[in-house]
C-alpha cells in the first residue's frame, strides 16, 4: 500500500523543500504571515484559509513551485493586494 501525497502533484519518493527562516527581529505579523506560509508548503493547505497549493513545473527539469491563492483576509499575507 502506497500513501498518498500531501501535496498535490508530487508523486516523487523524496522531495527538497526550501522554508525561509523566520528572524527573531521581524514584527509579529510578518513572523506569523512567515510560519503561515512554511505550514503551507509543508501541509499542502493553508491551516488559515484553507488555500491548497497548485504546482508548476520549472524549466530545469525536477524543479517545482508550490503556488497558494490566499483569501485577502488571510494570515499568511502582510498585505491584501498579495491576495
Amino acid at each position: 500500500m502506497t500513501r498518498q501525497p500531501r501535496i498535490p502533484g508530487t508523486r516523487a519518493t523524496r522531495v527538497l523543500y526550501v522554508l525561509p527562516a523566520i528572524p527573531d527581529e521581524l514584527d509579529d505579523e510578518t513572523k506569523n504571515a512567515l510560519a503561515i506560509r512554511n505550514a503551507c508548503t509543508v501541509e499542502g493547505r493553508c491551516p488559515d484559509c484553507g488555500a491548497v497549493g497548485e504546482i508548476h513545473s520549472d524549466a530545469l527539469d525536477g524543479l517545482f513551485h508550490c503556488t497558494f491563492r490566499h483569501e485577502p483576509w488571510c494570515g499568511a499575507l502582510t498585505d491584501e493586494a498579495a491576495a
